[in-house]
């Protein structure tokens, strides 16, 4: 192959269009002229901080990795004639203008091949200089390995590694995007849970965040005012009736507020919202969602238009239209119709959720009809699974209701002592087993075993996972489990609902007190009294003190290391609640749960774009993480309960995995809430977060 060019031009351009100090493609450089900081002053593509290499001798073009005598490790040198051997092909040395290309590589062996580097061809080209008529050229059309390593997703410099030591902290090489997070595996350690920003979390010996039922917190409990047909939220840390509802909100269903609709049972789910069962004698039952936090801007007046107490005196004045909103709060979630007209909804509990409502889902029991509803915790709809008929008709007429670790649903009755088991997941339901006592109250401890407040004749209590000798059951539906009782132990006794505590001690409601037993032995603790007459339920908070509900119209709160201790909040009139009406039991015994939050800085000057969530984690069976996020412009906004909440994104033992997480549908605020929940169906597993990191770029403006 022949070509007719200038020896010496043709030589150093068939260098400039392999690759030059700017850009391969940009052809010869202007001898001495810096490109890229590629000092070449003789114009041969080498040089101090070139892509080629250094130049050996910046002044003679033909001449750059050896100044010595050319031989067959020479690279590319223009060989002086009288220097070659016969038949040599190195650059310079004759040839007859009838040869083919050759394969040539000037860089190192072991960079052939790899990355950006590969092989060109070496010509036998016309000359009009020196003896020779024909001459080998350089190696043209090879690429070498560059200097540096380009961002540009390429292995420039040929070592079999893309992009090492250029990349951004994403991992990409976008200049203004950003990875931050916590843990261990972020290589930054998570915050210290406390108060302010844990609650049912701690951390294990190498930092991981994990469950830690000993530090679950929560403020609220809410109590049904049944006379009146309201619901009072009470703050138990400051000790105020916080907030007030009807316990009917807006509807499609043509249902109206009012004391016409007995509210009773109340629940909390995993999300701190608030569930009621509205008995509704004689006519249609329902159920109601009031959000505790993520209360929606329904008017669009930029603020959230939700019941508080604005004056101060640590009650709701329902005539004031600054501290009850009526059918105009936008903390109402839903309001949904359940079962037949005449059912009488007298029995509710929550589940632990499911991928579809990861709060929790809602167990209605029908009192008069016989059966249970089981309505989504997300929107009210009913529960459609294959298999299960909904609703799920039981061997008796429930009137309490808990969900055991199992996800078992239970049901206690009225007088006749009996307890009756199904499983939500295919409906199928056990025959009633009778502990042959006066029942009234219905609970669950954290072995899940059922306790009945039995009235005057003290607590019985069935263990449908082991035998009266102790051993296991294998289906705890099918009856024979361990029944046990114990005497009341106060001079008078009324015992109605109860709740668990952490401690291993249960509290019923009885008369004008709480009365504790041993949840191991049933022995007797004490009898605690709060004031006013016929108590309701019982229950325990996220600080351990125990609440009894008293109809005389408030709450008391008792603490049991100081029984003298007492202290009552008002609520609305005729309050009648027991279940689980502060959410502990749902929270301790049947999901384990617990919520951190951490706060993510963007962009200080820049708009921040959102790009990424994902996390480390290991998940034994049973459990799983959810991740929410808020944005603003301040740390301040981030507290505004009308605040949207986006997600959850969710990390599960059982295969579901939305990480990592795009979240480009949030708004480009500075700062990013991210408040994640560790959750466990299995009392003795906890999942284990070993890291999370949020990806984030700033916005450049153009």
């Amino acid at each position: 192959m022949v070509r007719a060019l200038s020896a010496a031009a043709l030589l150093v351009g068939s260098l400039a269009v392999v690759t030059g100090c700017d850009d391969p493609e940009a052809g010869v450089n202007d001898p001495g002229t810096p490109v890229n900081n590629c000092i070449d002053a003789d114009g041969d593509g080498y040089g101090e901080n070139c892509d080629l290499g250094l130049d050996c001798d910046d002044n003679d073009p033909l001449r750059a990795l050896s100044c010595e005598a050319a031989g067959q490790d020479a690279g590319p040198v223009i060989t002086p004639p009288d220097h070659c051997e016969p038949g040599a092909r190195l650059p310079g040395c004759p040839c007859a203008g009838t040869e083919e290309p050759v394969d040539c590589y000037d860089g190192p062996a072991e960079t052939m091949g790899e990355g950006i580097c590969h092989a060109g061809s070496r010509y036998c080209i016309e000359t009009t200089e020196g003896s020779a008529t024909y001459i080998w050229s350089r190696c043209e059309e090879q690429q070498l390995p560059r200097a540096t390593e380009r961002c540009n997703g390429l292995d420039d410099n040929c070592d079999g590694r893309v992009d090492e030591g250029v990349l951004s902290s994403c991992g990409n090489c976008n200049p203004h995007c950003y990875n931050t997070g916590q843990g261990p595996s972020s290589g930054e350690a998570f915050d210290e849970p406390n108060d302010d920003n844990g609650s049912g979390v701690g951390l294990d010996e190498d930092g991981n965040l994990v469950l830690n039922r000993n530090e679950v917190r929560f403020e609220y409990l809410w109590v049904a005012n049944s006379s009146e047909g309201t619901i009072s939220k009470v703050d138990t840390r400051e000790l105020r009736e916080a907030a007030r509802f009807d316990s009917v909100g807006p509807n499609d269903d043509n249902l109206t507020p009012g004391s016409r609709n007995y509210p009773s049972r109340t629940g909390i789910d995993l999300n701190g919202d608030m569930f009621v069962a509205n008995r509704a004698f004689g006519s249609q039952p329902s159920v109601t969602k009031i959000y505790n936090r993520d209360c929606a801007d329904r008017n669009g007046d930029g603020r959230i238009q939700t019941s508080q107490d604005v004056n101060g005196n640590n009650v709701i004045d329902r005539n004031d239209p600054n501290e009850f909103f009526g059918q105009n709060d936008e903390c109402y979630a839903w309001t949904k119709a359940v079962g037949r007209s005449g059912g009488t909804a007298r029995a509710l509990a929550i589940d632990s959720g499911d991928g579809q409502n990861p709060y929790g889902n809602v167990w209605v029991g029908m009192y008069t009809h016989r059966e249970f509803y089981g309505v989504q915790g997300g929107d009210g709809s009913l529960i459609q699974r294959p298999g299960l008929q909904n609703p799920v008709s039981v061997g008796h007429s429930p009137y309490g209701a808990v969900v055991d670790s199992n996800g078992y649903v239970w049901s206690g009755t009225l007088s006749s002592c009996t307890v009756v088991g199904f499983d939500p997941r295919t409906g199928r339901a056990g025959q009633p087993v009778n502990l042959g006592c006066r029942s009234y109250g219905f609970t669950l401890d954290g072995e899940n075993r059922m306790w009945v407040g039995a009235l005057s004749e003290g607590a019985a209590r069935y263990n449908p996972y082991r035998d009266r000798n102790g051993n296991p059951i294998q289906d705890p539906l099918a009856g024979g489990g361990e029944q046990r009782s114990a005497a009341c132990g106060a001079g008078r006794c009324n015992l109605r609902g109860g709740g668990a505590d952490a401690e291993g001690r249960i509290w019923f409601a009885n008369l004008d007190a709480v009365i504790g037993y041993r949840v191991d032995n049933m022995q007797f603790i004490g009898n605690f009294v709060f004031g006013g007459s016929s108590a309701t339920g019982a229950g325990v908070d996220f600080n351990g003190y125990v609440w009894g509900v008293s109809s005389s119209g408030f709450t008391g709160r008792i603490d049991p290391n100081n029984p003298n201790d007492v202290r009552r909040v008002t609520v609305g009139s005729g309050p009648y609640t027991y279940s689980d009406f502060t959410g502990f039991g749902l929270r301790n015994f049947t999901a384990p749960r617990g919520g951190y939050k951490m706060i993510v800085e963007g962009c200080e000057k820049l708009d921040t774009d959102w790009m990424t969530l994902d996390a480390e984690a290991t998940l034994p069976p049973q459990t799983r993480i959810e991740f929410r996020a808020k944005v603003a412009e301040s740390r301040d906004e981030l507290a505004d309960p009308g605040l949207r909440a986006f997600g959850p994104w969710t990390v599960s033992a059982d295969g579901v995995n939305e990480l990592p997480a795009d979240l480009a549908e949030l708004p480009g605020g500075r700062f990013m809430e991210l408040e994640l929940f560790l959750v466990s169906t299995d009392r003795e597993a906890t999942p284990v977060l070993r890291g999370v990191d949020v990806r984030f770029q700033c916005q450049i403006e153009e």
